[in-house]
């Protein structure tokens, strides 16, 4: 991103001023876990650090934003960065909850009083960034700012509010400089619009307060939605699947029939490794395809267990057996027939997979639109569902920018389009008839 702003910038296509620049600062994963852990090893840890899990841990301590704040901007070749958030500021109560530290409500409060003293302090240094030139503004990106109050993981806009109030004074600033607020929001999740969780006595909704107060709101996953009903993500888009010219009656046999082939030919002859399945287990999405079929919720579900089962395993294992058979004369001459002839299958029958869950897919955004659809204007009912999820969030009083997907064109087109149109009259009306009236 930096090369492509100094780019054109240099070449006058756009200039500085013309661009707002977003970042994030409070995960510590990858290099940034591996700089923390190496100051740990040298008894120069980061305070107040959460270790959430292996491989996640978190910091909003101003020692590690300094770090941060510091590698971005030469990253991205910026003497200024526009807007900074602190990146899912939650993870501090997440933690106490997974370690049942908050059982009781006077417990609670206490975390939480913790908690806002932890991101008062994050402010401060914020302030003294802006006073510096470094960042034009801070906030907060959460994904339970939304969340009812009695949540253990909620946060509270005007309890941020009041942090930065603090963090302002204590720096010496007239006013403060929290100015936006990142939060999810799509047709099945509109609590900022619809849940009173912040103000006094939670007597306002996010979007209200952020109004009120000329808080900036950036909305995330606008077309994915977690209900939290225990069904998953659902896609708020066309689904987008290739036909297949076969069923999973017709080609189940096939992949079953060749990787019976492969535990009577080729799998007796692989030595058994110390540790992990036998090699006679290496193929059996025949049958494991077959167990899984029914329980697919969606596209989305079907992706997951493409992308984080199946193809790593397959991935391994072709990698294993073909390194094994390398230089076995006979040996490597059958895995390889063998080999050509089961990947085309198996690719068929998990098309077919994916086809059918795709159709689950459909099935659900179809009971979405019977809903949705007479609330919107005639024009626009024929439109991708993408672009309907998309504008009425959009539409939204409150919400200055939603952020949609950029790795695909159709995504580019779909923001390109409904920023055309004019606001959707009454977008509550959609989100209030969907909360009573969609089921999973």
């Amino acid at each position: 991103m930096g090369a492509v702003l100094k780019d054109l910038i240099s070449k006058r296509f756009i200039s500085r001023e013309e661009i707002i620049v977003v970042s994030k600062i409070g995960y510590v994963q990858g290099n940034n876990l591996s700089r923390a852990e190496a100051r740990e090893q040298a008894g120069k840890a980061f305070p107040e650090m959460v270790k959430y899990g292996e491989g996640i841990w978190h910091c909003l301590h101003p020692e590690f934003l300094e770090e941060q704040l510091t590698l971005l901007l030469d990253r991205l070749g910026l003497a200024t960065l526009d807007i900074c958030l602190l990146h899912n500021p939650e993870y501090f109560l997440s933690d106490a909850k997974n370690r049942n530290l908050s059982i009781k409500a006077i417990q609670l409060e206490d975390l939480r009083q913790e908690f806002y003293r932890r991101l008062e302090q994050a402010f401060i240094y914020f302030e003294s960034q802006v006073a510096a030139g470094r960042i034009q503004y801070y906030g907060v990106s959460s994904n339970t700012c939304t969340a009812k109050p009695d949540n253990h993981e909620a946060t509270s806009l005007s309890r941020m509010l009041e942090a930065a109030l603090g963090a302002a004074q204590q720096a010496g600033q007239a006013q403060h400089h929290f100015r936006v607020l990142q939060l999810p929001m799509n047709l099945l999740e509109a609590g900022a619009l619809l849940s009173h969780n912040t103000g006094k006595d939670h007597s306002q909704t996010v979007l209200s307060l952020a109004s009120e107060k000329e808080i900036a709101v950036l909305v995330n996953r606008p077309l994915n939605a977690i209900p939290g009903k225990g069904g998953g993500m659902i896609r708020l888009a066309d689904p987008q699947a290739e036909i297949s010219n076969t069923n999973f009656e017709a080609q189940q046999p096939k992949v079953a029939a060749l990787e019976h082939d492969y535990k009577q030919v080729l799998g007796p002859n692989i030595p058994q490794p110390d540790k992990g399945a036998s090699p006679l287990e290496y193929f059996n999405w025949a049958e494991e395809l077959e167990r899984v079929r029914a329980s697919v919720q969606n596209l989305e579900h079907w992706d997951q267990i493409e992308s984080q089962t199946i193809a790593p395993h397959v991935n391994r294992v072709f990698q294993q057996l073909t390194q094994h058979f390398t230089g076995r004369k006979e040996e490597e001459k059958i895995w390889e027939s063998w080999r050509d002839k089961y990947v085309p299958e198996l690719v068929s029958l998990l098309k077919v997979m994916r086809m059918e869950a795709a159709q689950k897919s459909a099935k659900k955004l179809t009971g979405l639109g019977q809903i949705i659809d007479p609330l919107l204007p005639e024009d626009k009912q024929k439109e991708p569902f993408s672009r309907k999820a998309l504008w009425t969030v959009a539409s939204t009083p409150g919400v200055t920018s939603v952020l949609n997907g950029m790795r695909h064109p159709l995504y580019v087109d779909d923001s390109l389009t409904i920023l055309q149109w004019e606001p959707l009259p009454k977008p509550r009306k959609i989100f209030e008839t969907l909360k009573t009236s969609f089921t999973l």
